[in-house]
């Protein structure tokens, strides 16, 4: 799901998101207690509505990436209005529900809300909060247990856990083989992260043919060559020359169900302009509308709002269902042929992303956040092998809130990139593909730092150049049409307040600084001033001779000095968009124990299998969700199969 992305990189998601692109089964913040700490009212007056006070009180708690506070207004003993705001929650995850939860609160007159599902983390911080605040004003608090939810218990042939893009493919599939199929998924939302995904890897398509008619200009050996190159034939090699086979068939299954599939025109990143498009498009196809449908259809129930927490085993160790939890509370228990574990993965879960990432490292990027981990769990409960715990590295972008243009450019062009050190430390022609220079700020601790001068930033401002010279890695960036019609890599020309702004943001939040001086840089980065002074004046020699003798960038690239001052600095942190891998699988999906022996019943898709990407995500255009529909539609076929003895 190598797709745009919104910030924290101030880009789309999607990728998406992907991947975290896969979940579904599992709350997309990590399960954790919030921690209340009350804050002093203000505007108090005095109030005779039993022992209410009116005014405006502010109660906080610890949220999923930060200080959650609720503000409440009393007048006449109720709550008149409700401010919610949490500025390090996740933009498109937790901050997005705030004023959702905001209303709830004020509807509700009462701290025990709904909350939204798939920000469990956030809503749950916002109800302390607001008790908080209402504790301060002198309202009362005390919640009312809840109703004991009735058990249930339900047998089917396969049971499918979480219905994001893997998950809504393996129901299907196994339902189109004959079998009874059970869904449980514990947001109220088919198709999980998958809806905002970009689109999927598949070769030797209908769609390419339509283009190309034979002569494609690639082939399946290419492309298997190609993914095992990238992990030094360390991935599962069974697994990718399935993935690369069957891929196809999965764009014609989509296609099938009357999902908007299409063909780009250009390679979603400019690093792979030169290759044959592969990029299969769906987003804004609408395409859980289509499978929704199909799943009716076969006859598949979902039982939405519902968490599986634990796996049924029989005395041989083959899974046989699963236990779950209900949104009223109850217990649904499931028996099942086979159960199919399709959750995502762990980038919710802060234990397993350090385990994945190291302390320090994990301190410093943009994690956006994911699933909890628990599917993982579940199988490493019944004697599942762990496979690698991998983080989708995916760009880099401030952790400031609202820059409209000053991120995109200075975080996302080839200029001069330093380290914390004040070395180079890269090709900076990496940032025509974003995995690629994600990579290699990660190798650095996580972060580092851009440097331009008063006299780049003219450049970009200023109407009359026609090129400038720069570019982002996403060709439809800004959505600009070019004289031919199509979309163009070049950006938008800058308006200098609207530049200006941006680094007021950035100076105030500590991710920038406008600088008068390199000395004054160095302070800013923490380094040693001659070492910086040496980077830049080498820098410089390689502009202008159009040689980049340390790290060989492309002279093309190579069209900004630094100079004279001001000098505008950027902090740019690794954004971490999911987390991939957990359990080794067999080519037919089945979950593996530790001495590689398939564990009977027991399947799994997507993000929860380890041996596509190994040691970094991959850098071919849609593997995230290729892989993900690719691994549902076969592991729901293989599970049915071998359940109906077929």
């Amino acid at each position: 799901m190598r797709g745009t992305i919104k910030k924290l990189l101030s880009l789309v998601l999607c990728g998406a998101m992907l991947a975290a692109v896969l979940g579904g089964c599992i709350n997309q913040e990590t399960e954790t207690t919030p921690s209340v700490s009350p804050s002093a009212s203000e505007e108090v007056s005095q109030s005779p509505a039993g022992g209410v006070t009116d005014g405006t009180y502010t109660g906080t708690a610890e949220g999923f990436g930060g200080e959650v506070s609720v503000t409440i207004t009393v007048s006449g003993g109720a709550i008149t209005a409700v401010d919610a705001a949490g500025d390090s929650e996740t933009e498109d995850v937790g901050r997005a529900t705030l004023p959702d939860l905001a209303q709830q609160i004020l509807d509700a007159q009462s701290a025990d809300i709904d909350g939204v599902s798939g920000a469990t983390v956030t809503s749950e911080a916002v109800m302390a909060a607001a008790k908080d605040a209402m504790t301060q004003a002198g309202m009362s608090v005390e919640e009312e247990a809840a109703p004991a939810g009735e058990d249930e218990e339900v047998t089917a042939d396969v049971l499918v856990i979480g219905m994001g893009a893997s998950g809504t493919m393996a129901a299907l599939s196994a339902a189109e083989a004959g079998a009874t199929v059970v869904g449980v998924e514990s947001t109220g939302v088919l198709g999980g992260m998958g809806n905002a995904a970009q689109g999927m890897f598949a070769i030797g398509t209908s769609l390419q043919y339509e283009r190309y008619g034979d002569d494609l200009g690639s082939d399946e050996e290419y492309w298997y060559e190609k993914l095992m190159d990238q992990s030094n034939q360390l991935a599962n090699a069974q697994l990718i020359r399935t993935f690369v086979s069957e891929a196809k068939n999965t764009v014609e299954y989509l296609l099938d169900k009357g999902v908007k599939v299409y063909l780009s025109k250009t390679a979603q990143q400019i690093a792979h302009f030169d290759e044959t498009i592969i990029y299969h498009r769906w987003n804004n196809a609408d395409p859980f509308t289509y499978l929704g449908q199909a799943l009716d259809d076969n006859g598949v129930d979902i039982r939405y709002n519902t968490t599986a927490t634990s796996l049924l085993t029989d005395d041989s160790g083959a899974v046989t269902g699963a236990v779950c939890t209900k949104e009223d509370g109850g217990t649904l228990t499931v028996n099942a042929g086979a159960v199919i574990v399709s959750t995502g993965s762990f980038a919710g879960n802060e234990e397993m992303m350090r385990q994945a990432l190291g302390d320090k490292v994990y301190d410093t990027v943009n994690v956006i956040g994911g699933n909890d981990g628990s599917g993982l769990q579940m199988m490493y409960d019944v004697g599942a092998a762990q496979g690698e715990l991998l983080t989708m590295n995916h760009g880099v972008g401030t952790k400031t809130a609202d820059i409209e243009v000053a991120e995109q450019l200075t975080l996302n062009t080839p200029i001069l990139w330093v380290n914390h050190l004040g070395e180079r430390f890269m090709n900076e022609d990496l940032l025509k593909d974003t995995v690629e220079f994600s990579s290699a700020v990660l190798a650095q601790g996580g972060y580092a730092y851009t440097i331009v001068d008063q006299a780049t930033v003219d450049r970009w401002c200023d109407s009359s150049y026609e090129n400038t010279g720069t570019w982002v890695h996403y060709w439809d960036r800004f959505g600009i049409i070019g004289e031919d019609g199509e979309r163009t890599i070049y950006h938008a020309i800058v308006d200098p307040e609207v530049f200006a702004s941006d680094f007021e943001k950035l100076t105030e939040s500590g991710d920038g600084k406008v600088c008068q001086t390199l000395d004054e840089v160095a302070e800013f980065i923490g380094c040693d001033a001659d070492t910086l002074k040496d980077t830049v004046s080498r820098y410089n020699t390689y502009v202008a001779s159009g040689d980049d003798e340390e790290f060989f960038k492309s002279a093309e690239s190579l069209v900004y000095s630094v100079e004279e001052g001001p000098f505008y600095v950027t902090k740019g942190y690794n954004a971490v968009l999911g987390a991939l891998g957990g359990v080794n699988v067999t080519k037919e999906l089945q979950v593996v124990d530790d001495d590689m022996n398939p564990i009977p019943g027991l399947y799994a898709t997507g993000n929860n299998c380890s041996g596509v990407s190994v040691a970094a995500y991959v850098n071919v255009e849609g593997v995230g969700l290729g892989f993900a529909l690719t691994s549902g539609r076969l592991a729901g076929a293989n599970a049915a199969a071998a359940v109906l003895g077929q």
